[in-house]
């Protein structure tokens, strides 16, 4: 396979906001679009699809109805299915987008696929990456740090219950340490901000490095 295919285009740009559910991923993605819409078209995007999430054998491995000895069998597979999930998505949504020129905010990347199937039990990282290794590497990943407890206060403050390992700290902190740690590799791209900051301030950070990578983009 021609791995060129899955670099991003030279006339798109694409941008990825990780971290915990709860750290704000989602409110800072609107909030950028809207500050990069007025100078270019932008696409929002969440990769991982229904498939994925509706899937019944990953829904109970996350509830833990599984025992130890189902959750140690079905671990490859899920991580199978989610590799072939973001590439799927890659292909059909993000790369025809990226082609037009525009540029693709995504909401998650392939980083939290990382961090929590090493914190759900990976022991072979390198197998991981290996497997999404046609997944391009984003202009700017901004990972948006906050502790597992805030995490979880800010789920229930928005009206949701904590579910699947959101009600487990320990392995949510392990989450935050993998991303933290980028122990899939460090890129000069990948910028760890405090979410713990107010809403707008956070915003104006992430739109300067949005708006340096992508004046280095598209002048180099």
């Amino acid at each position: 396979m021609d791995s060129n295919q899955w670099k991003v285009p030279e006339q798109g740009a694409l941008i990825a906001l990780c971290g915990l559910d709860g750290s704000g991923k989602t409110t800072q993605s609107a909030l950028l679009e809207q500050h990069l819409a007025t100078k270019r078209t932008v696409y929002r995007t969440r990769p991982v699809t229904a498939h994925f999430r509706d899937d019944p054998t990953l829904n109970a491995f996350l509830n833990r109805e599984l025992s130890n000895t189902d959750m140690a069998d079905v671990v490859p597979e899920l991580v199978l299915f989610s590799a072939m999930d973001r590439l799927r998505h890659m292909r059909t949504a993000i790369l025809p987008w990226l082609r037009e020129g525009a540029v693709v905010i995504s909401d998650r990347y392939v980083y939290s696929s990382y961090a929590w199937m090493v914190a759900r039990g990976i022991p072979d990282l390198d197998w991981v990456v290996l497997l999404n290794r046609y997944l391009p590497e984003p202009q700017l990943t901004v990972y948006l740090d906050i502790p597992a407890e805030v995490a979880v206060d800010r789920i229930r403050s928005r009206g949701d219950r904590p579910r699947w390992e959101e009600v487990d700290h320990e392995r949510m902190s392990r989450v935050r340490d993998i991303f933290l740690g980028q122990e899939w590799g460090i890129s000069a791209n990948y910028h760890v901000l405090d979410g713990q900051q107010p809403v707008h301030e956070l915003a104006e950070r992430i739109s300067r490095l949005a708006d340096d990578a992508l004046h280095q983009r598209y002048s180099s």
